[in-house]
C-alpha cells in the first residue's frame, strides 16, 4: 500500500512579534490511495468499509480526479454534520438568548458544520475504486477520529477558560472576555455541552451555566466617567468633541477594558481603555440620548486567529449573551459635561504611570528633566513638533520622528508637573510617562500608551519606549523580593519595552543587536501537516496544530524586514508575566510572556519566552526566543492543567 500526500495550500505569511510565518491555511489530507477494480481487494476494503458502522465515509465520482475527491469530502462531511447533529443533545434551532437561556435561531446547524470544515478534519483516507474516467474514490474516516475531535474541543474549552479567569485576576478585561466568550462558542458546538464539567479555580464546573455567568459578572463591574469635555479640534468646530473617560473594574482603574459605540453612521473602532484611562472622539451626529458603550467581548477581527475554530466564531451570533456589556455614560445631552470626581481621577491615571514603585531621583535632581518634559508635551499637544527636535540626541530624534507618525498621535490627558517621576537605571534617567493615544488609517483600532522617555549622560533625551501595562510592570516590580535591587528590575522592565515598541516603530537595527549571532529562535507554523524540526529542541513535538522550526538570525531578519514594509502600524500589550533567575549567569533571566500581537494585516495570542543576558545592561543579549500560540501539555506532563505554568517553555527545558 503506498501513501501519497495531497495537500492543498493557500500560505499567508504573517509575523509573531514582527517575524513569525504563520501558515494560516492549509488544508491537509492524508491519503492511503490505491486503484481498485471490480473484486480486487480494493473494491472488497471499499465496501467493508461501507458495512463498518464505526466508519463515517462519502463516494465521490467525477471525469477529473480532482473534482472526485471533493465530491467524496462533500458528502463525507455532510454525514459528519448529520452525525454530530444526531449525537447532540441541542435541536436544529438552538442558541442562546439574551439572558442566558436557550432559544431558536439557525446558529446551531453552522456550529455542527463546523465538525466538516476542512480545517478540522485530520487524516481522512481514501480509496480509489476506479482509477481511470470516470474517476471514482471513497473517503473515510473513523468514528474513533470524531470523537478525537470532540475531545480537542473539550481541552480547548477548559484551557480558553483558564485563560480568561487569569486575565480577570490580572485586570485585564479585555482579555478575560475574549477568551471566556471563545471557551463558550466552543462549548455549544459539543454534542453533549450541558453535561460537561471542569475543574476550575480548585472547583468543579458546569461550563454552560458557569461561562456566560461569570461574563455577565465582570461587565456587570465596569463603570465609566465622564471626566473631560473639549473641542476635538478648536480650529475647526465640525471636528466634534473629545471625551475623556475613567474606566474602573471593581471600583479600580481597569488595566484593560475594550469599547465601542454608534457613531450615529457606524459602530467605532475597537477603543482599549488602559490603566483607567479611554479617550472617545464624538462626530456632530453622535445620538447622545442615551450615549451607550458596548463591551467589547466577541472580537470579530480576531476570529481567524485559531483556524481551526474560525467557522464557529464566524457562524455564532453571541451579540446578546451578556446583556450587562452595554453600558449608558448618558441620559439626555445635557448631561455630557466633565464630573469633578472623574476629572480628579483621570489625572491620578495619567500620573499613574510614574509611580513605578521603585526610588525616584529627587526632585531637585529632576528639575532639568521635568523643563525638558513639560516643552516636548506642549510640543506634541499642540503639533508643534519642531520645537521639541533640540531636546534630542540624534538616534533619539530619529525616534521621536516615528513615533509622531505612529497612528496620529495624542496626548491624553493633562500633564501637570506632577505627572511624571524620574527614576535612575545606572547613569541615565528614565521618564514614566506620558499617556498618548493612537489611532490608525484604516479605523479598526484605537490603543492607548505609556510612553516613556529615557535621558542620556548629556541631559538629551537617547531614547522613547511604549511602557509595560500596569499588571505586567507591577509583575515584575514584585519578583525577586530582596534578592533583586530595584536597578535589575527598572533594567528588565526597559528591556521589554524597548523590545515591544522595536516592532510598534519598526526599528530593525535595534532588534538586530539585541539578538546573539547564534541565538536560537523558534518559530510556531500553526499548520494541519506536520513537518521535520530543525535542530535538536528537547520539550518541543511537533502536534497536529502546531510544528515548530529553528530560524538563524539572517533568516529571522530577513522575515521581519518583510513584516515592516507590510504593516501600517504593529501593536505588542503582554499580560502574565513571569521572570525567573536563570542558570546560565548572573544576570541571565528567563522571562515567560502572555503577548497578544495586533497589527494592521494581521493578530495573534500566544506564549512568548526569552531568555536574556544582562550582563550589560545597556547591550542586552537574547540567546534563546521561543513561541506557542497554546500550552503545550507534553512540555510540563507533572504540572497540573490549572498551573500557571502548565504547558509553557521555560528554560528548564534547554540544553
Amino acid at each position: 500500500m503506498q501513501t501519497l500526500p495531497n495537500t492543498v495550500s493557500n500560505h499567508i505569511y504573517a509575523p509573531d512579534l514582527g517575524h513569525r510565518v504563520l501558515c494560516a491555511l492549509i488544508l491537509c489530507f492524508v491519503w492511503l490511495t490505491v486503484a481498485a477494480t471490480p473484486g480486487s481487494p480494493e473494491a472488497e476494503k471499499a465496501a467493508a468499509i461501507f458495512d463498518n458502522p464505526d466508519m463515517i465515509w462519502g463516494v465521490g465520482t467525477a471525469d477529473d480526479r480532482a473534482q472526485a475527491v471533493d465530491n467524496a469530502l462533500a458528502e463525507l462531511a455532510r454525514k459528519i454534520s448529520v452525525t454530530v447533529t444526531a449525537e447532540s443533545v441541542g435541536s436544529d434551532n438552538e442558541s442562546v438568548a439574551s439572558d442566558g437561556t436557550i432559544t431558536s435561531t439557525s446558529d446551531f446547524r453552522s456550529l455542527v458544520r463546523s465538525y466538516s470544515n476542512p480545517t478540522t478534519l485530520r487524516d481522512v483516507r481514501q480509496i480509489w475504486t476506479s482509477n481511470k474516467p470516470p474517476y471514482e474514490v471513497v473517503a473515510y474516516m473513523s468514528r474513533e477520529q470524531m470523537e478525537a475531535m470532540y475531545q480537542r474541543r473539550r481541552d480547548r474549552v477548559a484551557e480558553f477558560a483558564r485563560m480568561g479567569l487569569t486575565a480577570e485576576k490580572s485586570g485585564l478585561v479585555d482579555d478575560a472576555l475574549r477568551y471566556l466568550y471563545r471557551a463558550f462558542v466552543v462549548l455549544r458546538s459539543l454534542p453533549e455541552y450541558e453535561s460537561i464539567y471542569d475543574v476550575i479555580d480548585g472547583h468543579s464546573r458546569n461550563m454552560v451555566t458557569w461561562i456566560p455567568e461569570q461574563m455577565r459578572d465582570i461587565c456587570s463591574r465596569i463603570s465609566f466617567g465622564i471626566a473631560g469635555v473639549q473641542p476635538a479640534d478648536p480650529a475647526d468646530p465640525e471636528a466634534g468633541q473629545l471625551l475623556d473617560l475613567t474606566v474602573r473594574y471593581k471600583g479600580e482603574p481597569a488595566s484593560r477594558v475594550a469599547f465601542t459605540y454608534f457613531t450615529g453612521r457606524a459602530k467605532s473602532p475597537v477603543i482599549t481603555a488602559r490603566d483607567g484611562m479611554a479617550e472617545v472622539l464624538l462626530a456632530p451626529n453622535t445620538p447622545l440620548n442615551p450615549l451607550n458603550l458596548d463591551i467589547e467581548y466577541r472580537f470579530p477581527d480576531e476570529n481567524h486567529l485559531i483556524a481551526e475554530y474560525t467557522p464557529l466564531l464566524e457562524a455564532y451570533n453571541g451579540a446578546g449573551l451578556v446583556p450587562s456589556a452595554k453600558i449608558s455614560i448618558t441620559e439626555s445631552p445635557r448631561q455630557l459635561k466633565a464630573d469633578k470626581k472623574e476629572t480628579k481621577a483621570f489625572n491620578e491615571a495619567v500620573s499613574a504611570g510614574a509611580r513605578a514603585s521603585l526610588t525616584p531621583v529627587s526632585k531637585d535632581a529632576s528639575a532639568v528633566y521635568a523643563k525638558a518634559m513639560a516643552t516636548l508635551v506642549d510640543a506634541i499637544a499642540t503639533r508643534n513638533y519642531d520645537r521639541a527636535l533640540p531636546l534630542f540626541t540624534p538616534g533619539g530624534k530619529d525616534m521621536f520622528e516615528r513615533l509622531i507618525h505612529y497612528g496620529n498621535a495624542r496626548i491624553v490627558g493633562r500633564a501637570t508637573p506632577d505627572s511624571y517621576a524620574f527614576f535612575p537605571v545606572g547613569d541615565r534617567v528614565v521618564c514614566r510617562s506620558v499617556p498618548m493615544s493612537f489611532t490608525f488609517e484604516n479605523g479598526r483600532r484605537q490603543f492607548i500608551e505609556d510612553v516613556t522617555f529615557t535621558f542620556g549622560t548629556d541631559g538629551l533625551i537617547e531614547s522613547l519606549a511604549f511602557g509595560l501595562e500596569s499588571a505586567a510592570r507591577d509583575d515584575i516590580f514584585a519578583m525577586g523580593g530582596s534578592a533583586w535591587n530595584d536597578y535589575i528590575k527598572m533594567v528588565i522592565v526597559g528591556f521589554l519595552e524597548n523590545y515591544k515598541t522595536a516592532f510598534a516603530l519598526h526599528r530593525l537595527d535595534y532588534i538586530e543587536n539585541i539578538f546573539a549571532d547564534d541565538a536560537v529562535i523558534i518559530v510556531g507554523h500553526v499548520a494541519r501537516k506536520s513537518t521535520a524540526v530543525k535542530g535538536d529542541l528537547r520539550g518541543f513535538s511537533n502536534t497536529e496544530h502546531v510544528t515548530y522550526a529553528r530560524k538563524s538570525k539572517a533568516e529571522y531578519m530577513e522575515t521581519l524586514r518583510k513584516c515592516f514594509k507590510s504593516n501600517q502600524y504593529i501593536n505588542i500589550r503582554f499580560g502574565a508575566t513571569d521572570v525567573g533567575k536563570s542558570a546560565y549567569g548572573p544576570r541571565t533571566f528567563g522571562i515567560q510572556l502572555r503577548q497578544e500581537y495586533v497589527s494592521s494585516t494581521y493578530g495573534d495570542t500566544g506564549y512568548l519566552y526569552l531568555l536574556v543576558d544582562f550582563a550589560n545592561a545597556d547591550e542586552p543579549t537574547i540567546h534563546v526566543r521561543t513561541w506557542q500560540p497554546e500550552r503545550n501539555p507534553d512540555l510540563t506532563p507533572n504540572i497540573p492543567k490549572d498551573s500557571p505554568q502548565y504547558g509553557i517553555f521555560s528554560d528548564s527545558y534547554w540544553e
